[in-house]
């Protein structure tokens, strides 16, 4: 017995003096990174001690490097090597922090500062990130002392060399005093951004491969990035990433601008490995559970649960186009053809706390992503996808531009454009925009539906309520329009279209389309829906 004891005794005491030694650790910062004033290639890296190097960098190398990965053979990222940080919950993942005062660029005092994400829960693939100086780039290591784990239970060691799954980027945002984070780069081809005084919403993604079809999409992810260090003055923070997939590879330059209005302008050059069915370029994605338009589900307490509320499209000849978001009874793809379509995006256009009651969940200050193409984007289509959703965590709505011919595999497709995080409704102040959609069955007449269209803008509200307004409304081929009303609602200034629809045949939707005028002269956007087969 007396052995035991001494084992035990001697046992605790090693794994006393590893803790206290873990503890004594010392906690590097990034930025005592040096890098070399000359062309030298190999340089000290004061987290490991080893000798790195230290690589020449280029857009222009990327775009090369990638070409030639789309000849050779694809390889899965590497995943996680502990079982105990896939398994962890959200809530779990949550807890893991990382130290503020490890943010790269912060002892220098620079506005852009960079922090990492911690592998773990659903983000287990690590992504490779480096920085750049002068064209020079070096590998940033990872270090487990840039986290606090103290409010994680770790089941085992965590490995050296572990890796990170992304990470976001800080700028006096909201403030002189201290930096907000605005942009994250997490997951596959993800990124997030918002403006001054929003919160976290939408996303934006690389590239949509095979999105919509009846088979699993394809999901090209950032495997590598290159972070471009700005100077003290700068307002704009360049990041370049590697994109890799089973049906791709590309390189893309994001030019991130922080400010009231945050925007990123994106050049990409994407390489097809195989042809592929659908190709979406400026991907979207977001979530849209319900609002006015149906009635709130039930056990829900809040009127609207939604990070978009439509697809809003600028067409090549100028025209609105507004399609209300739906929460569909399948997974529909809704194709809205164009030529050079000047800008589309998904909008949060309900900016009022009152319609959704959510104090922690803030649905009004969740951005709008607005994007414009640069460049000739031939024809194609805007693509809106929605699926179906019962809970307020899944994003069940895609929109992306999809060329009405695709790039051929192997041959590079070059294309830019300029994603702004907006609060502000793009659509101009002389044209009214669509408030409100309500749709209620008719009792006793399962194929009639009554839709009401609630108009709002400066030029409508000035009008008298005797106005003479026309209506032009156009039901597609399965429809059958009953009867329809315009009246102002002197109480608000806005104007309700009110009409109803016959469903010819049921196992066909009804597309529909309607705008306001006066003496042919178009008042509102161009309102859109489709009514779902109901069989």
């Amino acid at each position: 017995m007396l052995r035991i004891h001494i084992a035990l005794a001697f046992f605790a005491t090693i794994l006393l003096f590893a803790v206290a030694n873990r503890q004594q650790k010392k906690e590097t910062n990034l930025d005592d990174f040096k890098f070399p004033e000359t062309e030298e290639t190999v340089v000290l890296d004061p987290v490991s001690g080893v000798k790195i190097p230290v690589i020449k960098f280029s857009f222009e190398d990327l775009k090369k490097k990638a070409r030639s990965m789309a000849h050779g053979r694809y390889a899965k990222p590497q995943f996680v090597s502990t079982h105990f940080l896939k398994g962890l919950s959200w809530d779990q993942y949550k807890r893991i922090r990382f130290k503020p005062e490890s943010s790269l660029w912060k002892k220098e005092g620079n506005p852009f500062q960079i922090q990492f994400f911690h592998p773990g829960h659903l983000y287990n693939t690590n992504v490779t990130l480096h920085e750049v100086r002068s064209d020079y780039a070096r590998q940033i290591p990872y270090d487990d002392t840039y986290f606090d784990l103290s409010n994680l239970k770790v089941q085992g060691e965590i490995p050296k060399g572990l890796g990170y799954s992304g990470f976001k980027i800080h700028y006096p945002l909201n403030t002189s005093e201290h930096t907000d984070e605005f942009t994250v780069f997490q997951g596959a081809s993800y990124y997030r951004m918002v403006s001054k005084k929003q919160v976290y919403g939408l996303s934006a993604r690389g590239i949509a491969i095979n999105t919509g079809m009846p088979y699993p999409e394809d999901f090209p992810g950032f495997t590598h990035f290159w972070i471009v260090h700005p100077d003290k003055t700068d307002s704009t923070i360049f990041v370049y990433a590697l994109l890799d997939g089973k049906t791709a590879t590309g390189a893309y330059e994001f030019q991130i601008s922080p400010g009231k209005v945050s925007s990123v302008h994106v050049s990409a050059e994407v390489t097809l490995r195989t042809k592929v069915d659908r190709f979406g370029i400026a991907p979207l994605t977001s979530m849209y559970w319900y609002s006015e338009t149906k009635a709130i589900p039930e056990g829900q307490v809040y009127p609207e649960s939604h990070d978009s509320d439509g697809l809003m499209i600028e067409s090549g000849k100028g025209e609105w186009i507004w399609r209300p978001l739906d929460n569909p009874r399948r997974s529909t793809i809704y194709s809205f053809q164009e030529e050079n379509p000047k800008a589309f995006g998904l909008i949060q256009r309900d900016r009022n706390f009152a319609s959704y009651q959510d104090d922690s969940m803030k649905y009004h200050l969740r951005p709008s992503a607005w994007v414009e193409p640069e460049g000739n984007w031939g024809k194609g289509s805007v693509q809106l996808l929605l699926n179906p959703t019962i809970r307020d965590s899944d994003d069940n709505v895609g929109a992306f531009w999809v060329p009405e011919i695709f790039p051929a595999p192997l041959q590079p497709y070059e294309f830019n454009y300029t994603i702004r995080w907006l609060n502000e409704d793009p659509l101009p102040d002389d044209l009214a925009k669509t408030v409100s959609t309500r749709i209620a069955p008719v009792t006793g007449e399962s194929d009639m539906h009554v839709f009401y269209v609630d108009f709002a803008g400066e030029k409508l509200k000035d009008l008298d309520p005797f106005t003479y307004l026309q209506a032009v409304i156009d039901v597609g081929e399965n429809g059958e329009l009953s009867d329809y009303n315009i009246q102002k609602i002197e109480e608000t200034g806005i104007w309700r279209l009110t009409f109803r629809i016959i469903q010819k045949n049921k196992n066909k939707p009804v597309e529909l389309k309607a705008i306001l005028k006066k003496n042919q002269e178009d008042l509102s956007e161009i309102w859109t829906f489709t009514l779902e087969s109901t069989i």
